[in-house]
This record gives C-alpha cells, structure tokens and sequence, in this order.
C-alpha cells in the first residue's frame, strides 16, 4: 500500500476591505483588505489538516502590508464586519468613524 502525503501546501482567503489607510510603500489611499492564508497537510494531493494560520492586512494596490499577531487578528475581523457594514450603508460614516477610533489596529 503506498500512502502520498505532503506539506506546504498554502491556501489564501480575502476576507474583503477592512481598514481605510494610506498605503506607505504605494503611496496609495483605499481599504487594505484582510487575508488569512493557511499551510495544509495534504494525503493524495487532497489538503487534510491545516497546520499554521497566517492573517494579514494588505493593500489592494500592491499587496504589501502587515502581518497580524495576537490581538491585532481579532481587532482585523471586527473592523472587516463594521467596513462591511459601513460600505453597504448600515451605519454612518459617523458611527463608522466612532468604530475606527474605538478599534485602532495599526497602533502599538
């Protein structure tokens, strides 16, 4: 019987824009978006068990951005709901404004 296994392999996930920033490396103004990238075991080419989670906050012009850790991941998925519901016009862009000072992920 001959088992085929490996590693390594990587799927991406773009959770959608999430932060309203000026990118400093394209010099670009827009939503950098959340991703979450995972690295599988794989058993017949087919991905099993995933074994690291990445997350991170990316721009959308030239996909640089920053790696997340600890709480900044749980702070990226609050403000990935509140753009969401910003962006479909559930809230004001005052409520909106109140959210983003109240979540700040890119201090500290």
């Amino acid at each position: 019987m001959i088992f085929v296994f490996g590693w390594g392999k990587r799927t991406h996930s773009d959770k959608g824009p999430t932060l309203p920033v000026t990118c400093p490396n394209c010099n670009n103004y827009g939503y950098w978006h959340y991703h979450k990238a995972k690295t599988w075991f794989t058993l017949f080419f087919i991905p099993v068990i995933p074994y690291e989670n990445d997350h991170y906050l990316l721009c959308n012009v030239c996909e640089r951005g920053i790696e997340l850790h600890g709480d900044r991941i749980e702070k990226a998925e609050q403000l990935n709901a509140v753009t969401g519901r910003f962006l479909r016009n559930e809230i004001s862009e005052d409520e909106y404004k109140a959210q983003l000072d109240q979540t700040p992920l890119l201090q500290g």
